[in-house]
């Protein structure tokens, strides 16, 4: 009788365990949806961290002290002042034209959030056309802050006043024009070849190491024609010196009068947004957070001024809308890879 009510008693305990399991599996799911929508194998540890940040958080960056990207970031963090506990953030420009140095650094970083990256559409190009080991997937994307156009320009006392009349110019004079670009993995080199190898023109690629080199060639009158952000050369627009024929955007940017390239008669978009990334592996619920304190550089007047002054389309994007943009990249830049990787 004993023997029976022992077994009795053991199955009923079984019965309320596997009841509770099967509770607890239930409960805890919607409630990660609820916080993030992780996918399954990503969920949230549970922990909190509405107390994030704790000391200074470190942010990597590929290019010089001074570039259109660092000034982005740097503008980003004066906007956080005051709302990031009594912490700063730390840049490091760790200089290398694939941004393989920079972002590895942050790959191999901990998971923990205070070693962050600034990415730009490099990380994507990189990858893809072949000059960084770093794959742009490998990041656990947090927050995307604005889109950050490219644009055909020129100096302003060359014949050519649009992008159409460019055009015109190099089929009348085939092999006449140099045009000036950079790396095979930057955002000028995409969109050059794209648009070059979209028109059918004949010209003549000059290679600079950076987006300023280019930029002090078309001062000089060493080259025809570039392909750039306006944060590198808005100074020189507004000075008369630059003028620009369009941008490749799906719309018109805060430079208004700009036309697109759909506007000049060619289907080539290729937008970029400037954002931040952490470590692949860190907690969901640890990107969420990074991605409401970071958003809040969105209450900063001097950022929002900042933004239109520089043509950037002040925009947030989710970490899963950020990480998207860069995949439409990937599409563009595999859509040019031959013209690319033939032009190293």
């Amino acid at each position: 009788m004993k023997r029976q009510m022992l077994v009795v008693l053991l199955a009923g305990m079984m019965a309320l365990s596997l009841t509770a399991c099967s509770q607890g599996s239930g409960s805890s799911a919607p409630s990660q949806a609820a916080a993030g929508g992780q996918a399954p194998g990503t969920e949230s540890s549970g922990d909190d961290y509405s107390g994030w940040p704790e000391k200074d958080i470190h942010i990597i960056y590929y290019t010089k002290a001074g570039s259109g990207g660092d000034t982005f970031l740097r503008q980003m963090s004066a906007a956080l002042n005051g709302k990031l506990n009594g912490h700063n953030i730390v840049i490091e420009n760790i200089v290398d034209p694939t941004g393989a140095s920079a972002w590895s650094k942050v790959q191999e970083a901990e998971a923990d959030g205070y070693t962050l990256a600034c990415l730009s559409s490099t990380v994507v190009t990189a990858d893809l056309v072949g000059g960084s080991p770093v794959k742009y997937q490998d990041f656990d994307y947090a927050i995307g802050l604005g889109m950050d156009p490219q644009y055909v320009y020129c100096k302003a006392d060359k014949p050519y006043n649009t992008l159409e009349e460019l055009i015109d110019y190099a089929r009348e004079n085939p092999g006449a024009l140099n045009w000036a670009t950079n790396a095979p993995t930057s955002a000028s080199t995409v969109c050059s070849v794209g648009l070059i190898e979209q028109a059918g023109i004949d010209v003549n690629r000059v290679i600079y190491d950076t987006g300023s080199d280019s930029l002090t060639a078309i001062l000089g009158g060493f080259v025809d024609v570039c392909v750039g952000e306006y944060g590198d050369m808005s100074g020189e627009v507004e000075a008369g010196n630059i003028k620009l024929l369009c941008v490749f955007s799906e719309k018109r940017t805060a430079i208004d009068t700009v036309p697109t390239t759909e506007e000049s008669g060619f289907n080539f978009v290729f937008e970029r947004p400037r954002g931040i990334a952490a470590p692949k592996g860190t907690d969901p619920a640890l990107v969420k957070r990074i991605y409401e304190v970071f958003a809040q550089c969105y209450d900063s007047e001097d950022f929002q001024k900042y933004l239109t002054s520089v043509a950037i389309d002040p925009i947030l994007q989710t970490g899963e809308e950020f990480l998207a943009s860069y995949e439409a990249i990937g599409s563009t830049v595999t859509e040019n890879l031959a013209a690319l990787t033939g032009q190293q």
